[in-house]
């Protein structure tokens, strides 16, 4: 990834800015240390091109971009046409020089007198020190040349330099006149020197992989008003020793990596090659050794793959090749089976860090524990969870080949490269945020990026040279473009017995997972798939995962209850002082949690077959709540519905009596008759008390008492959820929102579930014969990209804090899996 990073940041970053040209005149001021030269054709134009460019329009506090904007020899120079150099100048600090035809006004004082000009001389030359505002540079005239910089040193260098003629580097003037003078801006690079410029530009970062990339590079930056595109080489001065040197003599392949890439992912680095030989050869090389050291029992492997690239997802990397016969890769594996997700078969490797011993540079230290093979790819990593989630986005088809911005984003690029390499500019922004400067940092944290979803750099490497292309482009969404990506994904060791439910985070302020299993594991699992803890409890937790702050100082604590025991545990798995409690008489229901006002002035109900005791946060018992059994056993949990400023406690019983009661356990409602009660739960649902019968008719009991029940031709088994606008049933394989039913295809489904987020209605089902999730709106429209794989309820909420919803959901037997709605 770190590659990926520093050529698109050494080149686009750096092109968002100004340079010149002239040949045979220009270039031979051009300092002999600089490694950076912005070569300004126009530089009305070049300043144009920039000012109109949205991406910076609409970031102009980033330090990089307000450098060059308030660069007074920019400001007031009057020649079209120049140079703008940078050589460093002590330790991870630059330096500019800039150079064009002569012009008197630099060094000139302005009508209004802001201007003060001294002069220093030296060699029998003069030095102008200018000083503009808070900006000062030096500016000499050598011969019909203006040298002006922001170092008297450099000055001082360029007069010392032209006494003593220093013959320019050749592979810099072939860079510098393959550049395109009629393009208003072009970026020189010295290749050599990366690691340098990225010292000063992250030097928080450690891109060694830079120490040698090439020769000079020449890109042509061209700006559209949602766009940047770099074009242009990189020389190869010495093929012995350079990055792109590595494909000397072997031919660019097709890039399929991205048939692979979740679009969740920070992104890729693709190589492709045509000759494994050819490319073992240069590899030495890089390794500084004989090839003849290098082993060869993977050859005829490598001999039959045409693309080896690494897909950097959030929690690890992966290693893919790219196979031209997948059978006989998949023989000179010979991979012991170890499982299968989705029906794709898993395999455990022994030579776990093979391939990186021999494919260094290009690969990092990699262990490859396990691998699948999907088509023509064969996939890598360090643990099944990482496999796990590129099958899942594959067979979901939420992969960047299927992504209409990466499409557009890569017709601009050739379908071959030699080196590819596609970041999320997400990625790429909080990657330069968190290693540049400390007091640049903010600008990069908050910088505006909506609309520009990836960054995509090519090279292809030819000869003695290599083309690069580079582009950065916003990309409009048509419509409502809405996916559905599984972005983690989690082993248990043991079955699940509960579906994974989603809890807050205090710490975070997002969600994480609570689930538990067969073996009476409890577990919390991070938004990225991470197990925090588990913990032993004494049996199957009953209904869902409640939270309490029992300490009301915003820090949330699980609290649920099995059989016997009720349980409150803390963010990191210890139990809250005084619990757990233990109960002789056995609990026959998930516990009931009110909080009336929403004060945090908890109680909490356990049912023990026809008993009902009201407890505080702490577990002691209210004493003020009078209601403490009824004639029969409770068919369903205490519920609380508020309508208008009143409390309702609703209680079920096996002999049809609805008890409704105030908060002190009295009768508030009285209800009129008896009614045969569904295991569904009770409603609020058009200010009403809302569910269904036994044979599957919906009631509804008013506050007066009264009682109403309608056939809406449900049968007996069918689910009822609501809020107080929206009734959502579930019947056979009929569902109903809001009165408008779909008929889904027969299966095994669970009741239907309704959330409302951020002021929407989602309605959840899942067929758990056929494995599929469905969400649908409040419209009875399902949403885009559903169903998915999913084998429970589901759980939904916002667990990292970004503008998408989440998840989560049990996979396979013994998995959890963690999906986003982008």
């Amino acid at each position: 990834m770190k590659k990926i990073v520093v050529i698109l940041l050494s080149t686009i970053v750096l092109a968002c800015n100004t340079t010149t040209e002239k040949p045979n005149t220009l270039i031979d001021y051009i300092p002999k240390d600089a490694q950076v030269i912005l070569k300004i054709n126009d530089l009305e134009q070049a300043k144009n091109m920039l000012r109109d460019n949205d991406l910076l329009k609409k970031n102009k506090d980033v330090a990089l971009f307000t450098y060059f904007k308030n660069l007074p020899v920019l400001d007031q120079i009057k020649q079209s046409k120049g140079l703008l150099c940078f050589s460093p100048i002590g330790k991870n600090d630059f330096e500019y020089t800039y150079i064009s035809k002569f012009d008197p006004v630099i060094i000139g004082k302005d009508s209004l007198n802001k201007r003060t000009i001294e002069t220093i001389n030296y060699a029998n030359k003069v030095i102008h020190k200018v000083i503009s505002g808070e900006q000062t540079f030096y500016a000499t005239k050598q011969d019909s040349l203006l040298i002006a910089s922001s170092s008297q040193i450099l000055i001082e260098n360029a007069i010392r330099q032209q006494e003593n003629t220093i013959p320019v580097q050749e592979d810099l003037i072939k860079a510098y006149e393959v550049s395109d003078s009629k393009n208003p801006l072009a970026v020189l690079a010295n290749g050599k020197e990366l690691k340098e410029i990225q010292n000063a530009l992250l030097p928080n970062s450690d891109l060694s992989q830079l120490s040698n990339f090439s020769g000079w590079i020449s890109v042509d930056a061209k700006m559209e008003q949602n766009a940047i595109y770099l074009d242009g080489i990189a020389i190869e001065k010495d093929s012995l020793s350079t990055t792109i040197g590595i494909f000397d003599n072997t031919i660019a392949q097709e890039n399929q990596i991205a048939k692979i890439t979740p679009i969740t992912a920070k992104g890729f680095i693709s190589y492709t090659y045509d000759d494994f030989y050819a490319l073992k050869k240069n590899l030495a090389l890089a390794q500084d050794r004989e090839i003849e050291n290098i082993p060869d029992d993977l050859d005829d492997l490598f001999s039959g793959v045409s693309e080896i690239g690494m897909i950097f997802t959030e929690n690890e990397s992966i290693v893919t090749f790219t196979s031209l016969a997948s059978e006989n890769t998949l023989e000179q594996l010979a991979g012991s089976p170890s499982g299968a997700y989705r029906n794709v078969d898993i395999f455990s490797y022994d030579e776990t860090t093979t391939f990186s011993g021999l494919l260094k540079p290009l690969i990092p230290e990699f262990e490859a524990k396990f691998y699948f093979s999907y088509e023509n790819h064969i996939v890598f990593a360090s643990s099944k969870n990482g496999l796990q989630t590129i099958i899942a986005n594959i067979l979901n088809k939420t992969v960047l080949q299927e992504q209409a911005y990466y499409s557009n984003t890569l017709e601009k690029l050739s379908d071959e490269s030699s080196i590819l390499m596609v970041s999320t500019v997400k990625h790429l922004k909080e990657y330069i945020a968190e290693t540049i400067e400390e007091d640049k940092q903010k600008p990069w944290k908050e910088a505006k990026t909506n609309g520009y979803q990836i960054g995509a750099f090519q090279i292809i490497k030819e000869n003695n040279f290599a083309h690069i292309h580079g582009v950065l482009q916003k990309n409009i969404a048509k419509g409502s473009a809405t996916s559905v990506t599984q972005t983690a994904s989690t082993t248990l060791e043991n079955k699940i017995l509960n579906s994974p439910i989603l809890v807050q985070n205090h710490r975070t302020k997002g969600m994480d997972i609570a689930v538990q299993d067969v073996d009476n594991n409890l577990y919390l699992i991070s938004d990225k798939g991470t197990i925090f803890w588990k913990k032993q409890i004494n049996g199957a937790i009953m209904g869902d995962i409640q939270q309490i702050d029992i300490y009301k100082n915003g820090r949330y604590q699980l609290l649920f209850n099995t059989e016997n025991t009720l349980y409150l545990v803390d963010r990191d798995g210890k139990d809250v002082t005084s619990y757990p409690k233990k109960f002789e008489k056995a609990i026959t229901q998930p516990l009931s949690l009110f909080d009336y006002d929403k004060n945090k002035r908890y109680r909490i109900i356990i049912t023990q077959g026809n008993e009902v005791t009201m407890l505080d946060a702490e577990g002691k018992v209210v004493t003020g709540f009078g209601f403490k059994a009824t004639e029969t056993n409770l068919v369903i949990p205490p519920t609380h519905i508020r309508i208008g400023s009143k409390d309702y406690i609703l209680i079920s019983e096996e002999n049809g009596k609805l008890n409704i009661l105030d908060r002190l356990g009295r009768t508030r409602v009285d209800v009129k008759q008896n009614i045969d009660f569904s295991k569904n739960q009770w409603q609020q649902y058009q200010n009403k008390f809302t569910s269904t019968t036994k044979d599957g008719k919906l009631i509804q009991v008013q506050s007066d008492g009264s009682v109403t029940i309608v056939d809406k031709e449900l049968d007996q088994n069918s689910s009822l959820v609501s809020t107080n606008k929206t009734l959502v049933t579930f019947s056979e394989n009929k569902l109903s929102i809001k009165e408008k039913t779909l008929e889904l295809d027969f299966g095994v489904y669970t009741k239907p579930q309704i959330f409302y987020i951020n002021n929407k209605i989602y309605v959840a089902i899942t067929d758990i014969q056929a494995k599929k999730v469905y969400v649908y709106d409040s419209n009875a429209e399902l949403l885009p990209n559903f169903p998915v794989y999913g084998n429970s309820v589901i759980s939904l909420g916002n667990m990292d804090k970004d503008k998408n919803l989440e998840f989560a959901v049990q996979g396979e037997e013994n998995s959890v899996l963690i999906y986003q709605i982008n």
